[in-house]
């Protein structure tokens, strides 16, 4: 079953998928068509670094994570927060 800290990381890790994937291929020249396809013909970047990039920034997170806590902290139940 999911805990919340599992459900939690996995919520990061398809936001910062999503989104960042989206913004930069914006940014970089690609345009949305009307059919909700981005269509990147006039992108300045190919769209392999994208990929990469991409993947490197949304992966920190969860690595950021798996340093700090160990590949199990990405599972585990969070102790209650302390006032």
């Amino acid at each position: 079953m999911l805990n919340t800290n599992t459900l939690h990381n996995a919520l990061n890790i398809l936001i910062a998928l999503l989104a960042a994937f989206t913004a930069f291929l914006i940014a970089t020249g690609c345009t949305a068509l009307g059919t909700g396809l981005l269509e990147c013909s006039q992108s300045w970047i190919s769209p392999t670094y994208t990929t990469i990039g991409i993947t490197v920034l949304a992966a920190s997170k969860t690595l950021i994570n798996v340093a700090r806590d160990g590949l199990g902290g990405l599972i585990k139940p969070q102790p209650p927060v302390q006032k």
